[in-house]
């Protein structure tokens, strides 16, 4: 809009003056304005396009056939000085024409106007060309500020990209910061639980072994006093080593990592062939049991995948539902003629005594409130866990098989 009102500006005082020189405003004036017009139109909406560059030099050319056009001259010294500073550099000699052609029709009228000692026309032609410089000025002034302006938006957008970057990272860094905080505590808490049932634990149990034998030789040598106090003391001892097994048993719980846990469980069947194990665990943390429960079918299905099937590719996916956590294992090989009877009989009939792995598994899939279905899927096998999660405000604490 300031480029439009420059050029409004500098065409009513060309149109002033046309009137002042003339007495009245001719086609020859009406034709420059309207040719000004257009390309003042043009070099708002489209500077430094072929069809401005045109206009300016058909203005310049007008001026220097026309006498009434060189008052629209300041029209086109601006448009030339703003359009020319916004074209890139392959174009640049194409606008250095139109740039400075405005100077050889100002030149001719100025010859004109000494030739012709008319001191009206000379005062008009003085004020034509300051105008004209003037207009070429306003147009160096607001490409400058065109370009200023660009360049702050250009900086505005890397600031706020560098800021965007800058908070990426230092979210990642928080993450990374958190898990290594959770990694040590973790780590700290399995060493106490190591150390408690390392030293305490040792300890307690032989003196629970040196009651019970002092209890022994009481009652053999008939002290049956003493026998009994041994007795109480073997009772408190057991019930202390009862106290100390839970302790160890919640910090090594709360130490456990769900996801490590689950890592560890997908490769321990690593070196017994060219298997290749895929895991997905989409799931970020767990209740212990569960994940105890993830991890022994991780190995049992891997174990039963190695030793019963002929599977070279192993998927690994955990899923966490917004009621219940998902485990499924599947590999891409048949079972073995030689024991695909023992296998059918390990998936498909879980409660056989044969099947002490999968019948495990179901087991502690159930003492959870789950499910467990084992069975051929596609080419291969599946293994496939359910457990819901438990209600809100309540802990999944039933037992399971196998839990010290």
């Amino acid at each position: 809009m300031k480029r439009l009102l420059f050029q409004a500006v500098f065409l009513a005082m060309g149109m002033i003056m046309g009137v002042y020189a003339s007495g009245d405003v001719g086609l020859d004036l009406m034709c420059g304005a309207l040719v000004a017009v257009c390309c003042a139109a043009v070099g708002e909406y489209a500077s430094g396009s072929w069809l401005a560059m045109t206009l300016i030099v058909m203005l310049d050319c007008g001026a220097c056939l026309v006498p009434a056009w060189y008052l629209m001259l300041p029209i086109a010294a601006f448009n030339a000085a703003s359009s020319s500073a916004v074209v890139d550099g392959s174009r640049f000699l194409q606008a250095l024409v139109p740039r400075w052609l405005w100077l050889l029709p100002m030149t001719i009228v100025i010859f004109r106007s000494i030739g012709s000692h008319v001191p009206s026309d000379l005062s008009i032609i003085i004020l034509m060309v300051l105008q004209t410089v003037l207009g070429f000025a306003a147009g160096l002034l607001c490409a400058r500020c065109a370009n200023l302006a660009r360049e702050v938006r250009r900086l505005q957008d890397s600031r706020r990209d560098q800021i965007r970057r800058l908070r990426s990272q230092i979210a990642e860094n928080d993450e990374d910061r958190a898990l290594a905080v959770r990694t040590a505590t973790l780590a700290e808490r399995t060493r106490i639980a190591r150390e408690i049932h390392d030293n305490v634990g040792h300890m307690l149990t032989r003196a629970i072994m040196q009651t019970e034998a002092a209890h022994v030789v009481a009652q053999v040598a008939g002290q049956e006093q003493s026998a009994q106090r041994f007795c109480e003391i073997h009772d408190t001892v057991s019930e202390a080593m009862t106290l100390v097994r839970k302790a160890v048993h919640d910090l090594k719980d709360e130490g456990t990592d769900f996801a490590s846990q689950i890592e560890t469980a997908a490769h321990s069947m690593d070196g017994a062939g060219p298997l290749r194990v895929r895991l997905v665990n989409g799931i970020d943390s767990a209740p212990t049991a569960v994940s105890r429960c993830f991890a022994t079918a991780i190995r049992e299905a891997l174990n039963n995948t190695v030793k019963h099937s002929q599977a070279r590719n192993v998927s690994i996916t955990l899923r966490d539902f917004p009621a219940l956590w998902q485990l499924c294992v599947q590999d891409d090989g048949t079972v073995r003629r030689s024991s695909a009877e023992a296998a059918a009989m390990q998936f498909i009939r879980p409660n056989d005594s044969t099947g002490i792995g999968i019948s495990d598994i179901e087991e502690r899939a159930r003492a959870l409130g789950g499910s467990a279905i084992c069975g051929p899927y596609h080419e291969g096998w599946r293994v496939f866990v359910s457990i819901p999660k438990p209600a809100s405000g309540s802990e999944t604490t039933q037992p399971e098989k196998g839990a010290h």
